[in-house]
């Protein structure tokens, strides 16, 4: 009877670690993001158990861990509800793997084409843990959809995903129509990192002169900075969220950038991007920086004195 209520006290405990996160006041859907970091704070302690059995340096081990938990169990979750009829195939585009969806609706005429970058951070998760996002837009939208499978951190640093993802977009274009695509009518999207990525390819896709722009960019709540991370919105995230909790907080973010400038995740490295410290005195007083990243271009609606 006594390791029977030790072991349930411990499972209790382990529990309301997993499905008690704060939420902080005003946010919707409580439960749904109760569910939502549950299972992010068991996917993390998986990765973190993983990181033990693996040599080498451990954030990084860490990191390697959770994005195979993610895959692991992510990627196998069912999806053809998100978009009846879609077909997927995969293919290589110069080098890099991607996923096609074909909508179920066929046309003697050209259909728009959408590629979409993921997000997770550069560091988590495939093109086939967002698929039901893609099959949904690929059905939704009738257009064909091709989501690079980029590979991430902390192996594939700076500028390696932005190379891949540039290489597939160009030979996309390059072949558009024998995917049945106007590459005329190519739109280029992606959330979070996969955000980052989509902003940085249309620029050079702009400027290439040998293959036509983007249509349109949709960016959904992209990852737009590295060089402060002390702007108003991590402020703000600060003070709403308790400390190095929710999914996007100043730590997180640091480790991101850390991986996917340096290759890893060491504390150091992360100590000093949270302070501001990767970047010259010299820049940040610079005309450059003040027109780009000085708080006082944001509306004062977004920012508070208080923070």
């Amino acid at each position: 009877m006594g390791k029977f209520l030790v072991v349930t006290v411990l499972v209790m405990a382990f529990l309301a670690y997993l499905l008690n996160p704060a939420v902080p006041d005003g946010l919707e859907e409580r439960l749904k993001y109760r569910s939502l970091f549950a299972l992010l704070n068991a996917l993390r302690l998986v990765g973190e158990l993983s990181s033990m059995l693996s040599s080498g340096e451990r954030a990084n081990n860490v990191v390697i861990g959770t994005k195979n938990t993610v895959s692991f169990f992510v990627d196998r979750y069912p999806t053809d509800h998100f978009g009846p009829g879609v077909i997927t195939t995969e293919a290589i585009f110069d080098g890099t793997r991607v996923l096609i969806y074909q909508p179920p609706v066929t046309s003697d005429q050209l259909l728009p084409g959408f590629v979409y970058f993921h997000g997770g951070g550069l560091a988590f998760a495939t093109a086939r843990s967002f698929e039901g996002i893609t099959k949904k837009i690929a059905f939704h939208v009738n257009a064909v959809v091709v989501s690079v499978d980029y590979d991430t951190t902390p192996q594939n640093k700076f500028p390696g995903p932005v190379n891949q993802a540039f290489s597939a977009v160009k030979w996309f274009m390059r072949h558009a129509e024998e995917y049945g695509v106007d590459p005329n009518r190519i739109a280029v999207g992606g959330d979070s990192a996969g955000g980052y990525l989509s902003s940085v390819v249309s620029h050079l896709v702009h400027d290439d002169k040998s293959i036509p722009n983007f249509k349109l960019q949709i960016l959904i709540y992209p990852w737009t900075q590295c060089f402060d991370f002390h702007f108003p919105s991590y402020q703000k995230y600060a003070k709403d969220f308790p400390p190095n909790e929710g999914d996007v907080c100043r730590p997180t973010m640091a480790q991101y950038c850390s991986l996917h400038a340096f290759g890893s995740a060491k504390p150091e490295l992360v100590q000093k991007l949270m302070k501001n410290e990767h970047v010259s005195s010299a820049f940040k007083k610079s005309a450059l920086y003040r027109k780009t990243f000085g708080h006082e271009l944001l509306p004062a609606a977004y920012r508070d004195n208080s923070y």
